[in-house]
């Protein structure tokens, strides 16, 4: 009975210290005013006087006072105990959503934690699958490179087997020519042939011109031995160039090349060359250097006259030209250079020290001097073919080892006699075409 009475008095304590028990109460002490006064109006002793009387008003207030206050105190007392409970019901629910977002942020560190803990691991199986992935690349390339080499030193064998197999046809074929002639020198006899022309008083173009015509004479003569050999060469020459080597390994087979050509066939080369019949190798003659060891004097429109010791003292010196001018006119024509071209060097010819001096500015000027008493006395030549092998020896270098046809005009011949120095200076005024 204890238990039910204990378990009855918390639900009776609920019901009474609630809202509505407030407002019951609260009602109640109103209507009891409310009826309070209706009773003193109606049944207590007034009189209907004018004023009213302090006994009854004392006994009306102690009345409200005493019972109704109480009763409204009451009232507060439970609207304030309902106030408490229902502000500790909120606190109890703000603390049960304070745990729940915590358990919530919790469970959210969590998660993280793990999505953390699961892109590490992601990120080693990336750093892995990288790691791989290099190798694989790497080994590629190793690879690749090894077949590159191998693909390399295919082609460098197959185009060996070409070029050597073209150059053995070649020196056959030049071997044939030569036994089948009695001299066994086929190319000597033309070049003999080619020296039968009269030059006497022509200037240097119209030599040329001269020259090229018996050429081509001898030419039609040994159409059938000439044109095979002619083709091989000029496939020969088209086959290195056309490859896929570098270019210091294109200049290597081209020394090669210029390395099996004879004298006289420099010499037929050059006339050949020059005319409507090698215009199309004339690309390779000039980016390869095919006539580098072409002796200049020998070539039919120098008529120098000269040979043994003093021919070759006169080539060097004119090759020692060439490279000054060669070297001048590349400085003048690179975009680094803005300024004049100035150059001289010291040489001695046949015992006789002379200054070559290049001067490149608004036109082209080559000067040689030298002493007046050493010209005379030691040097063996006369001005006239001095002056004409230095200027036709510039046409060469300037015009027609580019296969350009100048005027005999383009340069300017003076010899300066001083007193102790004596000047062959040449001059060219017209720069565009050099």
């Amino acid at each position: 009975m204890n238990d039910i009475v204990n378990d009855d008095s918390p639900i009776d304590n609920e019901n009474f210290f609630s809202e509505k028990t407030g407002k019951i109460l609260s009602i109640f002490g109103l209507a009891i005013i409310a009826l309070t006064i209706i009773l003193y109006l109606f049944l207590g002793s007034w009189y209907f006087e004018w004023y009213f009387d302090e006994a009854i008003m004392g006994q009306f207030g102690d009345f409200i006072g005493g019972f109704i206050g109480s009763l409204f105190s009451l009232a507060g007392v439970i609207l304030f105990y309902v106030a408490l409970k229902e502000q500790r019901k909120d606190i109890n629910i703000n603390q049960r959503n304070l745990t729940l977002q915590t358990d919530a942020l919790n469970q959210q560190v969590n998660e993280f934690k793990d999505q953390k803990e699961e892109l590490v691991e992601t990120r080693k199986v990336y750093e892995e699958q990288t790691r791989l992935i290099m190798e694989q690349t790497n080994l590629y390339r190793l690879q690749n490179k090894e077949l590159k080499e191998q693909s390399g030193i295919a082609k460098a064998q197959q185009f060996d087997a070409s070029f050597f197999s073209y150059l053995s046809v070649l020196n056959d074929y030049k071997n044939s020519l030569n036994i089948s002639h009695k001299s066994s020198n086929f190319f000597g006899m033309l070049t003999e042939k080619l020296r039968d022309v009269e030059l006497e008083g022509m200037n240097m173009s119209k030599s040329i011109e001269i020259i090229c015509e018996k050429y081509l004479e001898i030419y039609n003569e040994n159409r059938d031995k000439l044109s095979p050999y002619f083709k091989t060469l000029y496939r020969l020459m088209a086959l290195v160039d056309s490859s896929n080597i570098d270019e210091y390994k294109k200049n290597e087979y081209f020394k090669l090349i210029r390395s099996q050509l004879s004298d006289d066939e420099l010499l037929i080369l050059n006339y050949n060359y020059q005319t409507s019949l090698g215009i199309k190798a004339r690309s390779y003659v000039i980016k390869y250097y095919i006539f580098k060891h072409l002796n200049i004097l020998d070539k039919l429109e120098f008529e120098c006259g000269l040979s043994g010791i003093k021919k070759y003292k006169l080539e060097q010196f004119l090759r020692s030209n060439e490279h000054l001018i060669i070297e001048g006119l590349k400085e003048y024509g690179s975009i680094e250079t803005s300024s004049d071209i100035s150059k001289s060097s010291k040489y001695q010819l046949l015992g006789v020290q002379l200054e070559h001096k290049l001067v490149i500015n608004d036109k082209f000027q080559f000067s040689i001097v030298l002493d007046i008493n050493d010209f005379n006395n030691q040097l063996g030549l006369s001005k006239e073919l001095l002056k004409k092998i230095i200027c036709r020896h510039l046409y060469a270098i300037l015009f027609f080892s580019k296969y350009q046809n100048p005027t005999e005009s383009e340069i300017d011949v003076s010899v300066i006699e001083g007193e102790h120095k004596i000047e062959f200076l040449f001059v060219v005024e017209n720069l565009e075409n050099l």
